[in-house]
């Protein structure tokens, strides 16, 4: 029963997870709320919105800081829930400092396969020639995380390597952020 009822939790502060994360990078990517494909995406996060009169967005709108506020709480939800059904205590100073490490690793994560299904996408439309809505979606999405690596990647026509090298450094940054991290926790007790 305690499993099952992990499970169930984990499913949830997961989903609402990837919910808020998608809302993030929708509105970083300057993606419009009307637009017919994406607005179930802004209803079913309303919630940023309520954050947002208190945490405002930054960058002429586009990093919602309150969509990071509610991921972080959601995290934190999401391990100090999972420590109270596994009759574990957590004390708040190792709460937060693994909540916001485990918010980073998440946060690289999911733009880590952000890119991998810009990938996949891109190579869709060359062998399909035709481009469904949701693909532009997934494009539009994965162009905020992509334009600072195409900036420094070499032109080589049609060959992208931007994606690659962008899959790369969060794969990378995700490796040294976790050892960093595995090192730093058993200090905190």
């Amino acid at each position: 029963m305690n499993n099952t009822l992990l499970q169930i939790f984990d499913l949830v502060t997961t989903f609402a997870m990837l919910l808020v994360f998608i809302r993030f990078m929708l509105q970083f990517a300057g993606m419009d709320a009307r637009d017919p494909l994406v607005a179930p995406a802004y209803k079913a996060t309303h919630i940023v919105d309520v954050f947002g009169r208190i945490f405002p967005t930054v960058a002429h709108g586009r990093i919602s800081l309150a969509a990071i506020v509610l991921m972080f709480l959601i995290r934190l939800i999401d391990i100090a829930g999972k420590a109270a059904l596994t009759h574990q205590g957590i004390a708040p100073v190792p709460l937060f400092f693994t909540g916001s490490i485990s918010l980073v690793l998440d946060f690289l994560r999911m733009c880590r396969y952000l890119v991998i299904g810009s990938i996949i996408v891109s190579w869709i439309v060359v062998f399909t020639q035709s481009q469904h809505p949701i693909i532009g979606i997934i494009m539009n999405l994965a162009e905020p995380i992509l334009a600072p690596f195409r900036r420094i990647t070499p032109n080589l026509g049609m060959l992208d390597l931007s994606p690659m090298i962008a899959f790369f450094a969060f794969y990378l940054l995700e490796i040294f952020i976790g050892g960093i991290a595995s090192n730093f926790m058993p200090m905190l007790g």
